[in-house]
């Protein structure tokens, strides 16, 4: 089983990646689960999601304490996730990072600038660019789901108008991530 942590900023579609990853995953044939750790948490505060993916059926139903995996929705809120122990319990985990350079942290990251990848499929209202998608490309790049997985879970989620500019965003973004840091 592969556990992903998620670090993100309520209202920026942190939940709704964790569910379009478990869509994608099931239509890939695998077994997931996604479940979100928030509060009364406004707009703007730091949350958490977690995402498992397996072969197996899942029987942990707890937010993720050891993930191998940790995703970083904004490379300005790497304060804030420390603070809310961003890599606690996951020494050796793989970082996913939309940014445009490499975050100080220890091990393997791979890097896409998710938010330049909404803003050029006009994923965007007023100065929020919404980046779930573009992650969820990402993160299945790294995770091993298959982009055609992703499609289909994006087309069940986006309806209308919407579909398109997401299914190019996704895309996009699982060609653009790259290993900046850490093995081969």
């Amino acid at each position: 089983m592969l556990e992903l942590r998620i670090h993100g900023r309520g209202g920026t579609g942190v939940v709704t990646l964790a569910d379009l990853l478990s869509k994608a995953a099931l239509a890939a044939g695998k077994e997931a689960q996604a479940i979100p750790f928030f509060g009364v948490e406004r707009r703007g505060a730091v949350i958490r999601a977690c995402f498992r993916l397996s072969d197996t059926p899942i029987k942990q139903r707890a937010m993720s304490y050891q993930p191998d995996i940790i995703a970083l929705m904004n490379e300005n809120m790497l304060p804030h996730a420390r603070n809310e122990g961003f890599t606690e319990g996951s020494d050796g985990a793989v970082l996913i990072v939309n940014g445009k350079a490499p975050i100080d942290a220890e091990g393997t990251q791979w890097l896409v600038d998710a938010e330049q990848i909404a803003r050029d499929h006009g994923l965007t209202f007023g100065w929020d660019a919404y980046i779930n998608v573009p992650m969820a490309g990402a993160i299945s790049k790294v995770m091993g789901i298959p982009l055609d997985a992703v499609e289909s879970a994006v087309q069940a989620v986006f309806k209308g108008k919407s579909t398109a500019p997401n299914l190019a965003a996704a895309r996009d973004a699982f060609d653009k991530t790259v290993k900046v840091k850490g093995g081969a």
